[in-house]
């Protein structure tokens, strides 16, 4: 008696070990699933974003960058490549309230005469910072001519979080993943 007594006490505990186990795999995946979404996201983003800003001013030098601050820019550019200069406005802008996650916000692409795109990707830091030919801080908002004609290079930083809050095993604390990229940018046509 005393020997099924043992091997159900061992079962059971073999049982949740495999339970417990399988939970952290689980954790793991849902983890790794969130990371690599945001990474694919952020990847997306800074490409149409660096195609945009490295395009700032062609075809048109006159009043390149028309608004200039901390969160957001508008600039003249032909995108395309078809002699059609159009504006190109980026902004942050309110929450986004589709999303668990509190700090999650629209960026907004909006090229001036088209329907904007209000791109709600986990977006929760987006920063400008503006450079002049000597390597100085422009500091925003920018809003003489003079002032928008000195920008010569353009930082921007990004952050992106998950939606969906991953908690960790053995912790009722949610915290979100996320990817941070910066990268200075120096249009060609300033």
């Amino acid at each position: 008696m005393l020997d099924i007594i043992g091997a159900g006490i061992i079962a059971g505990i073999m049982l949740l070990t495999i339970f417990s186990l399988v939970g952290t795999m689980n954790q793991a995946h849902f983890e790794k699933t969130m990371s690599t979404n945001i990474q694919g996201d952020v990847i997306n983003f800074a490409r149409i974003i660096e195609s945009d800003f490295l395009k700032i001013g062609y075809h048109t030098k006159a009043d390149a960058i028309q608004h200039a601050d901390s969160q957001s820019i508008q600039f003249k550019s032909d995108l395309l490549n078809n002699n059609n200069v159009v504006a190109v406005c980026y902004s942050l802008s309110g929450a986004n309230t589709e999303t668990m996650n509190p700090n999650d916000m629209f960026i907004r692409r909006e090229v001036i005469g088209q329907a904007p795109l209000n791109a709600g990707i986990g977006m929760t830091t987006f920063r400008l910072t503006y450079f002049d030919t000597l390597g100085r801080i422009i500091t925003p908002p920018i809003t003489t001519k003079i002032r928008l004609d000195s920008i010569q290079s353009i930082q921007i930083k990004i952050r992106l979080e998950s939606a969906e809050p991953v908690i960790a095993p053995g912790s009722d604390a949610a915290a979100y993943q996320s990817v941070y990229w910066s990268k200075t940018i120096y249009p060609r046509n300033l």
